[in-house]
């Protein structure tokens, strides 16, 4: 892939729990790293559960290599949509 391909800045978010008054641990979300990336859309599929109706979408996103190891514990940050990852695979 070349450079030039790399043209949607996403953002990379890490989840961190911190307490909050009663002591309970709350998921938020910070920034990771902000980086180019391209992306793939790959379809989407719709079904119902529990009588709502679900929507998913498929997307790829290719990033350049990381000096940290991203998880698919991370989520992506892309025109204000989240992203959460489900697989992590070496081009």
């Amino acid at each position: 892939m070349q450079v030039g391909d790399l043209d949607r800045r996403i953002v990379l978010e890490q989840p961190t729990k911190t307490p909050n008054n009663y002591g309970e641990e709350v998921l938020s979300w910070s920034t990771y790293r902000t980086v180019w990336a391209h992306m793939l859309w790959k379809g989407g599929s719709e079904k119902e559960e529990l009588q709502r109706i679900t929507a998913t979408s498929k997307v790829i996103f290719t990033i350049r290599n990381l000096d940290v190891a991203v998880t698919n514990e991370y989520r992506i940050n892309y025109d204000s949509k989240y992203y959460y990852i489900n697989v992590i695979n070496e081009v």
